[in-house]
């Protein structure tokens, strides 16, 4: 699949595509100058990272939990902790919208009082 029909399908921007390419998360590098080619593991891949990226993992972590998919040790257990670890930071997202939330409503019903 080329740059341009990789990025029409992800909507993703071609910048951010070459960038995973050019550095690594995608699994490989590429040379300065090669075309851009995603094969069915890399698409599988830029799937993984948008979803990732949309959890609001930080890209660290997400270098990290690549390399570990990547790996060739048993790293099930820290695929977990950081998977865990995004949960835990997502939902005190939420939690703190649904207080914004809360506080809207709270003050909707004062005005429509008064």
């Amino acid at each position: 699949m080329t740059l341009n029909e990789a990025s029409e399908r992800f909507h993703i921007g071609a910048e951010t595509l070459k960038e995973y390419k050019t550095n690594g998360l995608l699994g490989h590098t590429v040379s300065e100058g090669e075309p851009l080619e995603f094969n069915e593991a890399d698409i599988r891949r830029i799937g993984l990272i948008g979803f990732l990226q949309k959890s609001g993992m930080d890209r660290d972590s997400l270098k990290g939990y690549l390399r570990l998919l990547d790996g060739k040790t048993e790293s099930r257990d820290e695929q977990i902790r950081i998977l865990r670890k995004q949960r835990c930071k997502l939902l005190e997202e939420i939690h703190y919208k649904q207080q914004i939330l809360d506080e809207l409503d709270y003050m909707i019903l004062e005005t429509k009082k008064n």
